[in-house]
């Protein structure tokens, strides 16, 4: 389980894993293996003809027939309903088929049974008796020394794995497959663009078709989604197919809000940006049917077009959708696309800071040639890009001072504004408005000073203390990053009390302050705590940033089912805490590979559970920018770890920097 670094400049050779890891393509390839769940002294299944149905705990919840993994010598309490009506019982039986330990039979509708018992080397498998062909499941037997070692064997290179690839399956499937947001081509003309532009793409990339069939182009991205599929999908990972087949995993509609955001916009093509440059970094390695040179292409091109929707000539007057028109880059909150109106017309901080990340990056990507952007030919040259982005830039420094944004939301969104102007001062369209960021940057950083206590611990901050010390210790040292602006000497104690302070070794995962035996993390919450850590390891290199950042993820993704299923590129069997399939990931017919909005840890009962199913865009796609940048590929294998203005020149051209 033991990934090795790649340099740039030294290619070592790869352990078998690694390389399925490196080129097993977006859809993923690879056995399915078994299912491996959390460890918990309680285990809550439903039961009906078609199968047991798990519930509790999060490992295990939505899958069918799921694995229980026992260990010898500990109680256990297994508490099932009966969910049709039909005779069931649940009995627990030994490789050999002999009963171990069973409850009676039930048929009413409702009512729940529960088992106590001891586990066993013995047990091997559960079964209802009435229905055996069906109702029938593994139970996996873990010793303390294999936890042990499967504890040990998770550790900064296998976290940091997790990360690309569930960062990957979310943005794969927010920009590609899952159709939540208004989809390109929408009329005649646009069709007509497709198809063109489609054959350059081809033409520029070594292959005869696009590595997705039918897909759903998302230009802009709906706030909110419901991840499960609608019928049986056809992909890799789920029959003898080479590709996805998109038109089989597209979300339900009726489940989606309708509604625009910029941050939802902004962080999902931020990320398709840093997957082009990704990609491009890579094409010597990667094999040719991941569709590297088309797939840059093409997540370039979608972004474009986002931005022409969004702040050019997308809105029902002509104007930007998102902006406030009259030639103002001041953004409105949301828009519904079909009723062709503004349904919140309020400028938020964050919204504009995502904006400003998105809109700084893709000048990265147009200043710096990169393949993407320059075929097969730019639909926004570089100037206009450049344009926007200092646009938007004057528009959010004179709307938002630093007082105004805690007023608006609390101190944690300083720290999203300080990585946004971070981003944007390396990468201004003139020395003038290069200090002119500064000067911001740092009223910015006063404006955290006055929330800053002595200890390290920040003031008003989110519900989430870990988030609001993560994402505001992120922000400074990326501000960091323009000239005449240096608050790394705030930072330390900052991201200090993170790693120290709110971490909790039993639990494995980051206090959230409240203090009241429950910790609850949304997404944004662990993108936030993320990019602290990531701070924290790439510029400060504090000690123990790694070890913590591998445990914080393995239980609050993997365990706690923050990421809620896996393709088979990432899954193993030997892994302490293993995903299911997305179509086994629950539902009728399976759930896409991407986050929930919220999980919650029980202190008390030493439990994880599912507290929030929805997909919600910008946080979502804000942590799988987070998570790219931390990753195996956002290290020395992929330059910059995200700190703005060292990832802007294409592989083989000298990097530059603005500072």
């Amino acid at each position: 389980m033991n990934h090795e670094h790649l340099s740039t400049g030294e290619r070592r050779s790869v352990p078998r894993r690694s390389f399925l890891k490196t080129t097993a393509g977006v859809a993923g390839v690879g056995a399915l293996g078994s299912l491996a769940n959390a460890q918990s002294t309680t285990y809550r299944l439903g039961g009906e003809v078609s199968g047991w149905q798990g519930r509790e705990p999060a490992a295990i919840q939505g899958e069918t027939n799921p694995t229980l993994t026992l260990r010898p010598g500990t109680e256990y309490e297994v508490v099932w309903e009966n969910l049709d009506s039909a005779p069931h019982n649940f009995t627990i039986k030994d490789a050999d088929g002999n009963n171990v330990v069973s409850t009676e039979t039930m048929s009413n509708q409702g009512e729940t049974r529960s088992l106590t018992f001891t586990a066993s080397e013995e047990m091997a498998q559960y079964i209802c008796t009435v229905h055996p062909s069906t109702m029938v499941g593994d139970i996996r037997i873990e010793s303390r020394t294999t936890q042990a070692a499967q504890q040990a064997a998770y550790d900064w290179q296998e976290a940091t794995w997790d990360s690309y690839w569930y960062s990957l399956y979310n943005m794969n499937t927010s920009i590609a497959v899952s159709g939540v947001g208004v989809l390109f081509p929408d009329n005649e003309e646009q069709q007509q663009m497709f198809e063109e532009r489609i054959a350059g793409f081809l033409q520029n990339s070594d292959v005869e078709k696009p590595p997705i069939k039918n897909p759903n182009l998302n230009v802009t991205p709906f706030t909110e989604g419901d991840p499960h599929f609608t019928q049986k999908p056809v992909a890799p990972f789920s029959a003898d197919v080479d590709r996805i087949d998109a038109s089989t995993m597209a979300w339900d509609r009726s489940e989606m809000s309708g509604v625009v955001s910029p941050a939802s916009v902004a962080w999902t093509h931020l990320k398709g940006v840093t997957w082009a440059k990704n990609f491009e970094s890579h094409f010597d390695i990667l094999p040719p049917d991941m569709a590297p040179k088309f797939r840059t292409q093409m997540l370039a091109t979608v972004a474009q077009i986002a931005i022409r929707a969004t702040l050019i000539d997308g809105g029902p007057e002509n104007d930007g959708a998102l902006t406030k028109g009259e030639d103002s880059l001041e953004l409105v909150s949301g828009f519904d696309p079909k009723r062709g109106e503004v349904v919140d017309e309020t400028a938020r901080p964050t919204q504009h800071a995502a904006m400003l990340w998105f809109l700084s990056d893709m000048t990265s990507l147009a200043n710096g040639g990169w393949y993407g952007y320059v075929n097969p030919e730019p639909l926004i040259p570089a100037k206009k890009l450049q344009q926007l982005t200092d646009g938007m830039a004057k528009a959010t420094m004179e709307a938002f001072p630093p007082e105004k944004i805690v007023e608006m939301g609390s101190t944690r969104d300083l720290g999203v504004m300080l990585g946004g102007v971070g981003w944007y001062g390396t990468h201004a369209g003139s020395e003038q408005l290069r200090s002119r960021a500064a000067e911001y940057a740092n009223a910015l950083a006063s404006a955290v000073e006055g929330k800053l206590a002595d200890n390290g611990k920040l003031q008003d901050g989110s519900k989430n203390q870990a988030a609001t010390q993560g994402v505001v210790g992120q922000g400074l040292l990326w501000a960091s990053q323009i000239s005449n602006v240096n608050h790394e000497e705030m930072t330390r104690p900052i991201l200090t009390y993170l790693l120290e302070d709110l971490w909790d070794d039993e639990a494995g995962t980051f206090a959230d302050g409240t203090g009241d035996g429950t910790y609850a993390i949304t997404v944004r919450d662990a993108g936030d705590i993320t990019g602290g850590v990531n701070a924290a390891d790439a510029v400060l290199g504090i000690e123990d940033a790694q070890a913590k950042y591998a445990n914080f993820y393995n239980q609050t993704f993997n365990r706690g089912r923050l990421q809620r299923a896996e393709r088979p590129a990432s899954r193993s069997e030997d892994a302490e805490y293993t995903l299911p399939l997305p179509q086994n990931a629950g539902g009728e017919y399976g759930q896409a590979a991407v986050y929930n909005t919220e999980v919650t840890y029980d202190t008390d009962a030493d439990e994880w559970s599912v507290s929030n199913d929805r997909f919600t865009t910008a946080q979502a796609l804000y942590t799988a920018n987070q998570d790219i940048w931390i990753s195996q590929w956002g290290g020395d294998f992929f330059e910059g770890r995200g700190v703005p203005g060292t990832n802007d020149s294409p592989p083989g051209e000298e990097e530059t920097t603005t500072k």
